[in-house]
């Protein structure tokens, strides 16, 4: 199985404000997004991302129906709604998806869950909307940390006049 993150950031890496406000991330993010994740038909969101998206609009809900939506969180007594399954780790996430056929997961937020994955050597793709705008302070792409993976550029698409996104092999180790 495949594991692709897929984030959009600002230009300098951050993919929410200090306040976890993603007012700066664009519809088009949205809509391309949208593409990758009932394309592969799953994604993977970390605990506090949940926790963000269910304070959104209930269109958005709608919009990832039909979608398996796996949300890891170290608190296993944490609730989730109908539809969403918990898991308490990256690997649990993997093996639960490979065991459900899926060939392609999304992993798509937040910083915490990114490093994670990142962390446990699951990340093969990295997709990257970058909008046109700079935030002095927020959440970054990864929680710093030590991790360093190389990267091969696949493709860079022009998605609108401002809009950019960037598509990376994870170049593994032998």
């Amino acid at each position: 199985m495949k594991v692709v993150m897929w984030m959009a950031m600002s230009l300098n890496g951050m993919i929410a404000g200090i306040d976890n406000n993603e007012d700066f991330i664009s519809h088009d993010s949205w809509l391309e997004w949208l593409k990758w994740v009932k394309k592969s038909g799953c994604l993977v969101w970390g605990r506090k991302t949940y926790e963000i998206v269910k304070t959104w609009d209930k269109r958005y809900f709608e919009d990832i129906k039909g979608v398996r939506a796996v949300i890891v969180s170290k608190n296993k007594d944490f609730q989730v709604k109908s539809g969403f399954v918990l898991v308490s780790s990256p690997k649990e996430a993997f093996e639960y998806l490979s065991r459900e056929g899926f060939e392609t997961v999304v992993v798509t937020g937040g910083s915490e869950n990114n490093s994670s994955f990142a962390k446990a050597g699951l990340i093969d793709e990295v997709v990257l909307n970058i909008e046109p705008v700079l935030v002095g302070q927020g959440i970054p792409l990864l929680k710093p940390s030590d991790i360093e993976q190389r990267l091969k550029l696949q493709d860079v698409i022009k998605i609108t006049p401002q809009l950019i996104q960037l598509h990376y092999e994870v170049l593994k180790e032998i």
